[in-house]
């Protein structure tokens, strides 16, 4: 327990320092994500592994550059959000086609592969296979890390609707923090109702410690955290102003909290879900006490995509 609360105080201390580097530059905030989603796309192919879906792990480790290839064009050549998802498809489209091509160059190593996992499978079937999981492990984690980063730089290549007032204020700071926030709130919540009430298993077969009573208190969380930051900033003075003018009242706010606790969740349950298929109980060892990326990111990454869709809402 010790341990666990160093780290957790040293992890926390880390996101709020990464948070407000965005206020020096975007791109240490963009590396410190870029990071995350490496790490995480590495631990997500590791337990699909473990559950024998084989990937290709150096492939999906590469995919958050190709991703940020397109972030940085999509700036520099003024595209909408279309031109990026444009972007997205096709380049996992070529991505797919580019890892079957790999199994294929290396095919004395493909087929070493499939003698040392004792498949009964054609090479044919297990290129085709690797091709699919490792794609797979390109959106999950990856493209869901990479909300961040498009919110990170929404006003750079106009994500959402030519909204000059929204485009111009640091909404996106405000959003990133309210992401966090209302992940941070949840997580603490449910563990601490769901430890303190106990009662009926949430679900038990996928992550017996969660309970009903917890996921009550998680949703409280992250309304919680989200009336937080909105009171916070509107003690500012032009955030208060475009609160008016864009009418976006307290309503919004725990709209947000509410189906992004819920969203937190799903991503927990989701992550769980995959650990309990690979008979793994953390998805690494990168966080003493807490276990890897993805063990403490799962749920944030739901959020950060759910915060995506609320920006075309409020737009």
């Amino acid at each position: 327990m010790k341990q666990r609360l160093i780290t957790g105080s040293i992890l926390v201390v880390g996101l709020v320092l990464l948070i407000l580097s965005r206020l020096l530059t975007p791109v240490i905030f963009d590396f410190g994500i870029g990071a995350f989603a490496v790490l995480g796309a590495v631990e997500v192919a590791r337990v699909f592994e473990r559950s024998g879906k084989h990937s290709n792990i150096i492939m999906a480790s590469i995919y958050p550059a190709v991703l940020y290839l397109g972030v940085c064009l999509a700036i520099a050549k003024g595209w909408s959000w279309i031109g990026y998802v444009a972007w997205f498809v096709v380049s996992l489209a070529i991505y797919f086609g580019l890892i079957i091509l790999v199994s294929y160059i290396l095919i004395n190593k493909t087929k070493e592969e499939i003698a040392t996992k004792k498949l009964e499978i054609s090479l044919h079937k297990y290129a085709l296979f690797k091709a699919i999981n490792t794609i797979i492990v390109c959106v999950y984690p990856t493209v869901l890390f990479f909300a961040l980063i498009l919110i990170n730089h929404m006003a750079s290549f106009k994500i959402v609707a030519e909204n000059e007032l929204l485009l111009n204020s640091n909404f996106d700071f405000m959003l990133i923090i309210m992401i966090f926030a209302v992940q941070i709130l949840t997580d603490s919540l449910a563990m601490l109702v769901g430890s303190k009430f106990k009662g009926p298993k949430l679900c038990p077969v996928v992550s017996p410690k969660k309970t009903i009573s917890g996921a009550i208190g998680g949703m409280l969380g992250g309304v919680v955290g989200a009336l937080v930051i909105y009171g916070f900033f509107m003690l500012n003075g032009p955030f208060k102003a475009m609160y008016t003018t864009l009418e976006l009242n307290v309503w919004y706010f725990i709209f947000f909290g509410f189906v992004g606790a819920f969203m937190c969740q799903c991503g927990d349950i989701f992550a769980s879900l995959l650990k309990r298929r690979a008979r793994v109980k953390d998805y690494g060892t990168v966080f003493p006490g807490h276990g890897g990326i993805m063990d403490r990111m799962d749920g944030l990454i739901f959020v950060a995509s759910f915060a995506l869709i609320f920006l075309f809402i409020v737009a």
